[in-house]
């Protein structure tokens, strides 16, 4: 059975205290390695911001776990790619370590030239949310709208909510394609190949899988 570092992030001293987030990455981890026959040999968890290019400095716990990986000439594995950075540079960075990162969203074979990309991708998306939220606000403030009730927070979120239910587009569409239809089926579906939910905490439900595809309309 291979060897394998596990890694897990969260942004926030509230987060830490109350364990949102890091049990929801520790099952999303254990579902992939017990399903791709590897075994988590040490964890590393972090409470730390992500951001920055040096962000690698504010991470105490990042920098023992390329240490450890290096020493057992393991790979590290992660849920989902933006728990190691939300920045392509950071990314860039940490593959010139020359350890191997997984990230359980993307699959074991996904190659480092590949963790590049949807980084990239990533910080292009956020930018454009950004903008979109900006030029929205703007437009809004033109005609006359009052902006208690329309804030940036409000409209970004919504955007993050279009992205996510995009990305997972091809996953329930290939749920649907084996036969689960159903709202609960669609939701089971997602829980079983260990896709979290937007806030990274608990399983899917029926009705959180109707507003994604309410999304998708």
């Amino acid at each position: 059975m291979s060897q394998v570092i596990s890694y897990i992030r969260v942004s926030s001293q509230a987060q830490g205290r109350s364990g949102l987030g890091l049990e929801a990455q520790r099952k999303t981890i254990g579902q992939f390695v017990a399903s791709e026959g590897l075994e988590v040999v040490e964890e590393f968890i972090e409470v730390e911001t992500g951001k920055g290019a040096d962000a690698l400095n504010k991470r105490p716990q990042l920098a023992a776990a390329l240490r450890r990986a290096k020493k057992l000439k393991a790979p590290i594995v992660v849920s989902k790619l933006d728990r190691l950075s939300r920045d392509v540079h950071f990314i860039s960075g940490l593959m010139a370590q020359r350890v191997p990162f997984v990230v359980t969203a993307l699959g074991k074979n996904v190659d480092p030239f590949m963790l590049h990309i949807y980084a990239a991708l990533a910080e292009k998306e956020r930018a454009l949310i950004s903008q979109r939220t900006r030029e929205a606000l703007a437009a809004a403030k033109a005609r006359g709208v009052k902006l208690g009730g329309i804030t940036q927070s409000s409209i970004k979120n919504r955007d993050e909510a279009k992205a996510r239910a995009e990305a997972l587009r091809p996953t329930i569409a290939a749920i649907q394609a084996s036969g689960s239809t159903s709202l609960r089926a669609i939701a089971a579906g997602l829980n079983n190949r260990g896709i979290p939910t937007a806030n990274g905490a608990g399983t899917w439900t029926a009705m959180q899988v109707s507003r994604v595809l309410a999304q998708l309309a």
